[in-house]
């Protein structure tokens, strides 16, 4: 594993509490944002900060991540998708 050292002012560290919890924070907000951007699964994340996948969705309301990320151009492919296969009987 790899160690990033991050330079943080005292003010921002008394809100955090300590430097523990800083580092806690830190990498739950970057693999929260790679989930958010679509870089990383919710796997992979529950993986990486060492939680069940099924403890991820608390986790992920908490930033206001959704669970599900479904676009509503995603629901009217499925939707077409779904007239087509009717249309052919399939």
């Amino acid at each position: 594993m790899k160690a990033v050292t991050i330079d943080l002012p005292a003010e921002l560290l008394a809100l955090l509490g300590s430097e523990e919890e800083a580092k806690r924070g830190a990498k739950v907000a970057l693999i929260l944002d790679l989930v958010r951007r679509g870089k990383l699964s919710r796997a992979k994340a529950a993986e990486l900060l060492q939680m069940p996948l099924w403890g991820l969705p608390e986790l992920l309301a908490q930033y206001r991540i959704p669970w599900f990320d479904y676009s509503p151009e995603d629901l009217r492919q499925d939707l077409e998708t779904l007239r087509q296969r009717e249309g052919t009987g399939a």
